[in-house]
């Protein structure tokens, strides 16, 4: 069976075995921070009262996110999303369209702004005025050898990437199975 041919392959954790202890979140930013990357995790813990787990972008087949960026800072890759940050214009239009709200909003230090002499900037907030504005969502850390930094440090092993093979070897393949399981059992009574 091959009916997930051409999906886009993402990150995806599993919430009954996340622990909520936000390593991926620091994996990820060393990676953004390696590769050159805006120095920030592209995904976020969330906690709810239902349970914890990061939410990331899901690489949508359809991206919204890339059908309304003006300068193709988003764009349809081969499998995922790719994003270029040093085009953003920080329009935030992405992050509007994003129905995950995976998307956001980081400050980016502008290199015409001497922050030593003026220390009111802080670079933790989203958006701040007088530094560029720019779109971060996971990229699946693109260009590092091993893959999505956030999979490789989970201690948990509650994250996985999901790529076509493993959307018909082991997920879909499980459910078509527990479905005739189902249908089977239904049928004797």
């Amino acid at each position: 069976m091959n009916i997930s041919r051409g999906i886009n392959q993402f990150v995806i954790a599993n919430p009954d075995i996340c622990i909520g202890c936000a390593t991926c979140m620091a994996g990820c930013y060393q990676s953004a921070y390696e590769r050159g990357k805006l120095a920030v995790p592209r995904l976020i813990v969330t906690r709810t009262g239902s349970g914890v787990m990061p939410n990331q972008c899901r690489q949508c087949d359809d991206a919204p996110c890339a059908n309304v960026c003006p300068v193709g800072a988003l764009k349809f890759g081969g499998d995922f999303i790719e994003s270029y940050e040093e085009i953003c214009i920080g329009c935030k239009m992405c992050t509007l369209a994003c129905p995950f709200g995976a998307i956001r909003a980081e400050a980016e230090i502008m290199p015409s702004i001497d922050y030593s002499i003026i220390p009111d900037y802080n670079l933790g907030l989203e958006s701040v005025i007088g530094n560029k504005s720019v779109a971060v969502k996971c990229d699946l850390c693109t260009g590092r050898e091993a893959g999505p930094a956030c999979v490789e440090v989970c201690p948990t092993g509650a994250l996985m990437i999901i790529n076509g093979t493993v959307m018909d070897g082991q997920v879909v393949s499980q459910k078509a199975a527990l479905a005739v399981e189902t249908y089977l059992s239904n049928k004797k009574r």
